[in-house]
């Protein structure tokens, strides 16, 4: 089996940057994996491979404050709704509607705030 890409990606919006890395087919259902605390998107770097070759297409981002993602210099800048609205964004300009969220440590009240708040987007 040939090895697969993982290339690196921004989208910057008037209220954020995301950096988020890329794996598997862009036609490919959508995987969201978000990172815990005090992880990057590449902690997610064995999962990424393994689900583009079973067809998906799988996204790992920075999230808001770390990596190559934007820091914000408020404390109140940090709130779960604006980290939902970053990867609300994400999934906007990926050109989806819904996606498949796993979330790990701090990245699991985001996901869940994701199906509770925006089920249509899950």
């Amino acid at each position: 089996m040939p090895a697969i890409t993982v290339t690196e990606h921004t989208v910057k919006t008037a209220e954020h940057t995301t950096f988020y890395l890329a794996a598997g087919p862009s036609d490919g259902p959508l995987m969201i994996f978000l990172h815990g605390w005090p992880e990057l998107a590449v902690s997610w770097r064995h999962q990424l491979p393994f689900f583009a070759a079973m067809g998906f297409r799988a996204i790992a981002p920075d999230m808001r404050g770390y990596g190559r993602s934007q820091v914000h210099p408020r404390h109140e800048d940090y709130q779960n709704a604006l980290i939902v609205a970053d990867m609300l964004a994400l999934l906007a300009s990926l050109g989806q509607q819904d996606a498949i969220w796993v979330g790990h440590d701090l990245g699991s009240p985001i996901a869940w705030s994701l199906a509770s708040h925006h089920p249509q987007h899950c």
